[in-house]
């Protein structure tokens, strides 16, 4: 009863997903009052955050489902070739494709740029609005994370040297 949370995990990610799309709609309502057409580009993109940001708890959700696999924790280890954990790891892998050809190659970070509130950098300041420039620099650096991350899932940790 203590690992409810490791079976229906999923479910949690998928609720913060929604709950993440209906606060930025409710952030944008601002912005489009004063730019009634950026209304359109807020709307695509909460969609999108709502179907590309669950496709990865839907596989989990259908592995564990299913019986193909019984807690979040056989998502950390690929290597024992767990269809449902290999189509989960595929998916990571082809959101993080899809998510670099759209930043760098059809305008992403200027979309982001020019519609407010998306995401912002928190300072000394205050927050402030990203750039495309700072999108285009900071995205591999966050993308670097998950993929250290999947790597170590991989390799089972064995990617970092011994310190003896």
């Amino acid at each position: 009863m203590d690992l409810i949370f490791f079976e229906n995990g999923w479910l949690v990610f998928i609720l913060v997903t929604v709950v993440n799309a209906l606060v930025l709609n409710f952030r944008s309502r601002r912005f489009v009052e004063n730019k009634p057409e950026l209304k359109e580009g807020y709307q695509k993109f909460i969609v999108g955050m709502l179907f590309y940001g669950n496709i990865p708890w839907i596989i989990v959700g259908i592995g564990n489902l299913t019986g193909m696999t019984s807690s979040l924790f056989e998502y950390f280890s690929p290597g024992q070739m767990n269809p449902v954990v290999l189509v989960f790891h595929a998916s990571l892998l082809v959101l993080w494709g899809l998510s670099v050809y759209w930043i760098y190659f059809r305008g992403g970070a200027e979309f982001i740029e020019s519609h407010p509130g998306l995401f912002t950098k928190s300072g000394f300041l205050g927050a402030t609005e990203l750039t495309a420039t700072d999108i285009k620099r900071w995205f591999p650096v966050m993308l670097l994370g998950g993929v250290v991350a999947v790597v170590m899932m991989w390799t089972n940790g064995d990617v970092i040297p011994a310190i003896d």
